[in-house]
């Protein structure tokens, strides 16, 4: 699994894929607050999180790629399992 982070137009982005030939996932973070960003975990090309402190708060984003419907049901309860560890 990869997990790369980019700079552009003001924001911060921290993705993760490992193959060129499959969709990853990422996270958007406006520059201003990427230096709030403190723990980012990769689970799998599929799930990422980040942890946001915000002030007296800290935020958890999670984004998940969602398998699609035409899947077999074996493929879909491994992803279901690898959220839940």
């Amino acid at each position: 699994m990869g997990g790369k982070a980019r700079e552009a137009d003001g924001y911060k982005m921290w993705y993760s894929s490992s193959t060129r030939d499959r969709n990853g996932v990422g996270i958007l973070v406006d520059k201003e607050l990427a230096d709030q960003v403190i723990v980012v975990r990769r689970k799998s090309d599929r799930i990422m999180s980040i942890k946001l402190a915000a002030g007296a708060k800290v935020l958890n984003v999670i984004c998940v790629y969602a398998l699609q419907v035409e899947l077999e049901d074996d493929i879909k309860k491994v992803f279901g399992r690898s959220w839940k560890k």
